[in-house]
């Protein structure tokens, strides 16, 4: 049995009492650390009655298993386990794993990653499997409405379309968000757009944004918005990518004739382009490319740039 769920999904319809009759080894991956303690819980939840053991993949070899499941012990063996760290088993353990015959009790492999262990593991339509996908970047909207769902917070439409412009759209970011929000008003009616600004910063960054200001030659407004984000490698490298992809599409405009329809995306390449020499294109690339490597480093002298091309526009 392969189980696949988006998070809202799962806990809507997911069977609350599974693990009350489930028995064997169970293979379970989901795509965030706070996703999975939160579905395990929910598992085992409803389950008071069994004995479940928690223990890391380091402590798992042959012995422990073959004494565990597989020696006939005078009092019967009835506890059940959850492995932690699961993508570090070896493959012949994990193997050895799948062949397993277990009744009346449970084994759960919890992996952190989909690996190749996991990858070979789940070919096998035998094997049973749980997996919590992650949600697509157009989905962050549902994502953010289940955390508001299963935190009960009250938040009005402007109060959730702030957090969805402003917050990385990423499952912890939004749940800590909503939780921090919780802890300040636990008995709302409903949360306002002025009530969330007093506790949450902005934390994106809006890359169409930024590019805007660049393309313009708004350089001192550009190098505002990044300096409250001084230490935040893949943040700067993300842009970084996507300003050189910018940049060359600005030094050559001719694939928007191509397009049957333009963006304002499209618009604002097609007319801030004027702005610029293609020198000055190539020169601006080669800094943004710079920036990219030393981000990929994590090289603090990358934060000193920053500092000081901000310091050279204002």
């Amino acid at each position: 049995m392969h189980s696949k769920w988006q998070i809202w999904d799962f806990f809507s319809s997911f069977p609350r009492d599974h693990l009350a009759t489930f028995e064997g080894v169970l293979f379970f991956n989901a795509f965030d650390p706070l996703c999975q303690r939160m579905v395990k819980d929910f598992l085992f939840r409803n389950i008071p009655d069994k004995t479940i053991h928690h223990k890391l993949a380091s402590d798992i070899d042959r012995d422990w298993l073959e004494e565990e499941f597989q020696t006939l012990s005078l009092f019967g063996n009835a506890d059940s386990f959850y492995i932690h760290q699961a993508q570090d088993l070896n493959a012949d353990l994990l193997a050895h794993i799948q062949k397993l015959e277990i009744t009346g009790r449970f084994l759960i492999l919890s992996f952190d990653s989909e690996n190749t262990g996991w990858k070979k593991a789940t070919k096998d339509p035998a094997t049973q499997t749980l997996v919590i996908e992650a949600p697509r970047f157009w989905e962050t909207n549902k994502l953010l409405d289940f955390v508001c769902s299963y935190l009960k917070l009250p938040l009005s439409y402007e109060a959730k379309t702030w957090m969805l412009e402003s917050l990385e759209n990423d499952f912890s970011s939004l749940y800590n968000s909503a939780y921090l929000i919780k802890l300040n008003h636990p008995e709302a009616k409903e949360i306002s757009i002025q009530d969330i600004r007093a506790i949450l910063s902005v934390e994106k960054l809006d890359q169409f944004e930024l590019a805007s200001l660049y393309s313009r030659k708004k350089h001192r407004q550009f190098f505002e918005k990044l300096i409250p984000h001084l230490g935040d490698f893949e943040k700067m490298r993300s842009l970084c990518n996507f300003m050189q992809s910018h940049l060359i599409k600005m030094a050559d405009t001719s694939y928007l004739s191509a397009k049957p329809r333009l963006t304002q995306y499209d618009k604002d390449i097609q007319s801030t382009s004027k702005l610029w020499k293609s020198e000055e294109l190539v020169e601006s690339a080669m800094f943004f490319n710079e920036w990219e490597i030393l981000s990929k480093k994590k090289d603090g002298h990358l934060w000193h740039l920053l500092k000081l091309s901000s310091e050279r526009t204002v």
